[in-house]
């Protein structure tokens, strides 16, 4: 390896340890700017070397991200960045060059333009506890602006807010009579909701449930937009059945994610235990843990996925494999309550990372603005999004 190589690399090495000078910066921003002549920079080093440095390297852009991320808790199964599929951040997967990348995102002083801009972005804050219980009678409950304790009764059903974020249903089995009810999150909100056989529910942001106050007769059957993950109590002689737009899920007691984002033209169905049944106009078909049924129009096809990255969002994190950037601007925009406006043709360019929902929108904002084929600017609550 040359001098200047070993140059990059004793400065990159100064960085980590936090010694690096005002001079040897610039010098680390020239060289980052100019990395496509060097991107064999790390190659001297051996995979032990690389491995270790990983580590190291990442903990160090962690504490430089923020304190909400624990790696001694829990190390990601990808870095908390969002990344381009092209060269640049190809190159950047070696943990040297990330760490150079790092410096350029969260070092480099921002100009006035970017100030400007993160001045509007920081008063964007991730999703919160909220919805809105619609009952029976047409009656609406704002949920984030209620009390814990109970909300509503009808005989012996009993509607209760346990604590902020959390519904639960209790009913017994001399209910006569039952209600529909409906539970909705706007974007930017998300609850979590106990039914009254004691399956549990999750709604992402822009979600949506409908189902009885109590469960009578031999099903139990709800139906549900946006995406809503499920852990169903076991009744054989009760099966549930999850309706949406385009199909049926059928299931006795098992874990799984319905995604209907892309209702009109896509949903899909991921299980995580268990055995379900899914159907559409067309056709049945039985998933088994690991697989994800995808219904588009009138056909129904299954793929094998990872079950982790699915949940994610349950977990609290944006986990996304080759995704196309307006789906990934789209779910952003849920999450926040940002509302997206799309100029010029959509990109090809697909990413790839995994960063923690807990993030104000300053930082995903700083992200946005890495991909190459894509421009971004806010204006109030609304991100412009211009292809180049």
């Amino acid at each position: 390896m040359d001098d200047q190589n070993q140059y990059i690399l004793d400065i990159l090495a100064k960085y980590e340890a936090g010694t690096i000078t005002e001079e040897e910066l610039q010098t680390l921003d020239d060289w980052y700017a100019s990395f496509e002549s060097n991107p064999d920079i790390t190659n001297s080093l051996s995979s032990e070397e690389r491995a270790v440095r990983k580590k190291q390297l990442q903990e160090k852009i962690f504490d430089q991200l923020g304190p909400e991320i624990n790696p001694a808790a829990e190390i990601p199964k990808k870095h908390a960045f969002l990344h381009p599929r092209n060269r640049l951040w190809q190159v950047a997967a070696s943990l040297i060059l990330l760490c150079a990348a790092s410096f350029y995102l969260f070092k480099k002083q921002p100009d006035k333009q970017s100030l400007s801009t993160a001045a509007q972005s920081s008063t964007i804050q991730p999703a919160t506890d909220q919805a809105i219980l619609t009952l029976g009678n047409g009656q609406k409950i704002l949920l984030d602006e209620s009390k814990n304790g109970e909300l509503s009764s009808d005989g012996n059903i009993h509607i209760n807010k346990i604590k902020p974020g959390n519904l639960v249903y209790t009913a017994d089995n001399k209910v006569s009579k039952v209600h529909v009810n409906t539970l909705s999150t706007p974007r930017g909100g998300r609850y979590q909701l106990t039914l009254a056989d004691g399956t549990q529910v999750w709604l992402n942001a822009q979600s949506s449930i409908t189902y009885p106050s109590a469960f009578r007769g031999n099903s139990r059957e709800v139906t549900i937009s946006g995406e809503v993950y499920f852990e169903v109590a076991h009744n054989a002689a009760m099966p549930f059945r999850v309706k949406s737009e385009n199909q049926t899920i059928e299931v006795l007691g098992t874990h799984f994610n319905v995604n209907t984002y892309q209702a009109k033209s896509r949903t899909k169905t991921t299980l995580l235990s268990g055995s379900i049944a899914l159907s559409n106009a067309l056709q049945r078909i039985v998933l088994k843990p690991g697989q994800q049924g995808i219904v588009a129009g009138s056909s129904l096809s299954v793929k094998q996925v990872d079950p982790a990255e699915i949940i994610a969002w349950k977990e609290g994190y944006f986990d996304f494999t080759d995704a196309d950037i307006g789906s990934v601007i789209d779910e952003l925009g849920r999450w926040y309550n940002v509302d997206i406006h799309y100029q010029g043709a959509a990109t090809k360019e697909t990413f790839t990372g995994r960063i923690p929902r807990s993030w104000p929108f300053e930082k995903v904002l700083n992200l946005l603005k890495t991909f190459k084929s894509i421009q971004v600017e806010m204006q109030g609550r609304r991100l412009i999004v211009e292809t180049r």
